[in-house]
């Protein structure tokens, strides 16, 4: 197994959800730009997701919706190592990362090791 699995569980407002795509898709090809296997994000629309469980953990507002970002990694190493160069990455440094829009206080971020995968 061996890979390594990056994540952030955000909430914002269903408004900016059109603005995320595009800056996400700019960081996902920045992110395999630099050697990350691949860069995923989601967002969601069942009860659990929007109602249920996420919302008393991150306190969802009226109006705003859950953005599940993933990306993939050979190990944590390789992470850091990806991190590292998009950081110096001119792309990266001009990228505005939403601060508008986006409160950083309510993200569930983290890193985790595979221990199994079905495919």
């Amino acid at each position: 197994m061996g890979k390594y699995l990056d994540i952030c569980i955000m909430p914002i407002p269903k408004s900016k959800v059109p603005a995320y795509t595009k800056t996400t898709r700019i960081v996902g090809k920045l992110l395999l730009k630099h050697g990350a296997l691949a860069s995923r994000d989601y967002v969601s629309e069942d009860e659990n997701a929007t109602k249920l469980s996420f919302p008393k953990k991150i306190k969802l507002k009226k109006g705003e919706v859950l953005i599940f970002a993933e990306a993939l990694f050979k190990s944590k190493a390789h992470r850091d190592k990806v991190f590292k160069a998009m950081a110096k990455d001119p792309g990266m440094q001009k990228l505005g990362m939403g601060e508008e829009w986006m409160d950083q206080k309510r993200c569930v971020m983290g890193g985790f090791s595979m221990i199994a995968s079905v495919e």
